[in-house]
């Protein structure tokens, strides 16, 4: 999520990119965070408090559909 980015990532893209990530890094050590702090936070207007709230929904959603799908995963290779 680049807070800079005017556009509001979707749930789905983010899920994606976190599969991408966890195919390089454990999973024990995996996160998601934003790129920056977002500037409604930093008395910047330049980007409307709805988006930074939205790109922050879109993060969230989409780290919980990643995590699903990673322990679903996991759990099936667990019982092999």
């Amino acid at each position: 999520i680049n807070p800079g980015d005017p556009r509001v990532g979707t749930a789905e893209e983010v899920c994606e990119r976190v599969l991408q990530a966890a195919k390089y890094i454990p999973i024990e050590q995996l996160g998601t965070t934003d790129d920056c702090k977002f500037p409604p936070f930093e008395n910047d207007q330049s980007t409307p408090r709805q988006i930074a709230f939205d790109k922050i929904r879109a993060l969230l959603e989409g780290t919980r559909m990643a995590e699903e799908q990673l322990m679903a995963k996991t759990t099936n290779k667990d019982s092999k």
